[in-house]
């Protein structure tokens, strides 16, 4: 085994901040010009960054974007007792970076981009099994077990209920979601998943 020696970690250090300034630059690029007219020239002047490294990286620059618009999300807060208050909190993170009209920019394009990419589009996918629909099923299966809600219930249609609205204001209306937008979806769907 080799001893590191003093320069060990700066080339990682120096790569995750050329990655950092990518990600951000890639959001000023979302929130300027969409997705639809993005401009990589403008990504790599803005981030003093190669095209060939941003390539390198991310070879479909859509996955760039779902990236850049991923990593805007806060983490999940911790899940409370109450079942509408566990599953609002699975959209707080979105909701709060939707919030702001460079977070709803910045999470439209991305969005737009794993549309129109099948690598980003299975980039977002994964995060919402991961982030939204593996936790949701948990806590419906949980209440469902405790007769609060229909032990028939669907996933699928629980989690279009859940965020239909949310994809609807972000891509279609671009406006910005109503306050307690969680709550007031979280509330739709259990009344929906009421027992007969």
């Amino acid at each position: 085994m080799t001893e590191p020696t003093e320069d060990t970690g700066k080339p990682s250090r120096r790569r995750d901040q050329s990655r950092a300034a990518i990600l951000e630059a890639t959001r000023q690029e979302l929130v300027e010009h969409g997705w639809r007219k993005f401009s990589v020239d403008q990504v790599a002047r803005e981030a003093k960054a190669s095209k060939q490294t941003i390539y390198r990286w991310w070879p479909a620059i859509a996955n760039m974007c779902v990236e850049a618009g991923l990593g805007l999300l806060p983490a999940r807060t911790v899940m409370g007792r109450d079942p509408v208050e566990r599953i609002s909190d699975l959209l707080q993170p979105i909701e709060q970076v939707a919030k702001t009209s460079f977070g709803h920019s910045v999470l439209r394009g991305a969005y737009l981009a794993a549309c129109d990419d099948s690598s980003a589009g299975e980039t977002l996918r994964a995060w919402l099994r991961e982030e939204v629909r593996g936790p949701l099923r948990l806590i419906l299966a949980e209440i469902a077990a405790k007769k609060i809600i229909r032990r028939d219930f669907d996933l699928d249609t629980a989690l279009d209920i859940l965020m239909g609205p949310l994809w609807n204001r972000l891509l279609v209306l671009r406006s910005p979601l109503p306050e307690q937008f969680g709550r007031t979806q979280a509330e739709k769907l259990l009344k929906v998943l009421a027992p007969a």
